[in-house]
């Protein structure tokens, strides 16, 4: 529900507020795919087993949860700017620190920190950048910022292969110190104007929201995926002969593409609406990762993957969201909470995903969590096909940019 605060939001501000965002969500996303090359290099250091190390790689996901909460909270009620600032600021010591830990357990807490310093930057960032979107751009804005995300997810590996050459201390002092040049950039551009009026219940009125569940579920189905094919595929890669260097090229490849389709699919979402395209979405996935089990080479289970995650999958998140947004205004929850629900599914699926899939695996056969992630597509067809989703909208200007009209501000709680 838009609100007609204070003043009009420039164009030239909106647009550096977004450049801002998108720079802060990649900057996160690179030191959450950091740890991935280190984790030899810990399991070498510390003389630790596998499961030791999976639960160092899965701190920063289960950290993302009180962290989403928190964001969430702290956005509505002490706003999205001051939001985004403490969690740089919480980011910054705990990656430099993390950087000279010679403890596992130490580690993990501090890793369990930086999760909870992504759900406060998520919370603040994402609904700062919503905000000033206009309602028929909404969808292309979405994937704008989710786009820089998955390209920082391209970036943190390098990061962490840097450190592990170099020197973590090092590495991350810098990347603390970044940290800190981000927050001065935050620091630089004003506090959206509050909203005229409050909103009450928000919470009780999101979980009553039957499109907010909808959009909450389809985000958990896309990360527990993401979760489940990252931890199995190299497994079955390997075990077919690949090397590490064709594996990590085969999620290279499926990332770039991810984030160069996220954008137009934000675009498709705002002309056609978001009901076609997760249908396709859905079914495309369904069936891809059924014929994923089939893959009796490792070429073959390679182009699998580069089809089933760069392209069906890319479009569950940007429709997700601008469902979950819709029904905000629709309802009138706070906006704030909104985004606090995508960071929570988020970082639940991601939680789950993964650990689920393996142990499945481990008991039956690596097509057992895939033909079951399959099934729970297809059978969230039903809920997609019954919703009751905002049909397309038309811009009167649909060839401008976001600084066609200039949009006033939204409101945040």
């Amino acid at each position: 529900m838009t609100a007609r605060v204070g003043h009009a939001t420039s164009a030239s501000e909106s647009r550096g507020v977004l450049v801002m965002i998108s720079a802060l969500l990649l900057f996160e996303s690179s030191i959450y795919s950091a740890i991935t090359p280190l984790l030899p290099h810990y399991e070498r250091l510390f003389h630790v087993q596998k499961p030791a190390i999976g639960l160092l790689a899965a701190s920063y996901a289960a950290g993302m949860i009180p962290g989403a909460l928190l964001g969430g909270w702290m956005a509505g009620r002490g706003g999205v700017r001051r939001t985004t600032l403490a969690g740089l600021l919480v980011f910054a010591v705990s990656i430099a620190a993390f950087g000279f830990g010679t403890d596992l357990r130490v580690l993990d807490a501090l890793r369990f920190v930086q999760g909870g310093a992504c759900g406060l930057i998520w919370g603040g960032g994402l609904t700062w950048a919503i905000a000033l979107g206009s309602r028929e751009r909404r969808g292309e804005l979405i994937g704008t910022v989710l786009a820089a995300a998955i390209f920082g997810s391209l970036v943190g590996p390098v990061i962490g292969t840097l450190a592990a050459v170099i020197g973590t201390e090092a590495v991350f002092s810098l990347v603390g110190a970044v940290s800190i040049v981000l927050a001065t950039w935050v620091m630089r551009h004003d506090e959206p104007p509050p909203p005229e009026r409050a909103t009450s219940t928000p919470l009780r009125a999101a979980l009553r929201s039957p499109q907010l569940r909808l959009g909450f579920w389809l985000i958990v189905l896309e990360a527990a995926t993401i979760g489940a094919t990252s931890t199995l595929i190299p497994l079955h890669l390997a075990a077919l002969g690949a090397s590490a260097v064709a594996i990590g090229c085969t999620f290279l490849i499926t990332s770039l593409i991810s984030t160069v389709l996220s954008r137009p699919v934000g675009r498709l979402v705002d002309r056609r609406g978001p009901r076609r395209l997760l249908v396709i979405a859905l079914t495309a996935t369904a069936s891809l990762l059924a014929l994923l089990t089939l893959s009796g080479s490792a070429l073959a289970l390679a182009a699998m993957t580069v089809v089933t995650l760069g392209f069906p999958l890319t479009a569950y998140g940007t429709p997700a969201m601008s469902i979950m947004t819709e029904a905000s205004e629709g309802s009138g929850i706070a906006l704030a909470i909104t985004t606090m629900m995508f960071t929570l599914a988020w970082a639940f699926g991601e939680a789950v995903g993964a650990p689920t899939a393996a142990s499945l695996a481990h008991a039956t056969t690596e097509a057992v969590p895939l033909l079951l992630l399959a099934a729970l597509m297809l059978l969230t067809l039903w809920p997609v096909l019954r919703a009751r989703l905002t049909p397309p909208k038309v811009s009167p200007t649909p060839s401008a940019e976001l600084e066609a009209t200039p949009p006033r501000a939204r409101s945040l709680v």
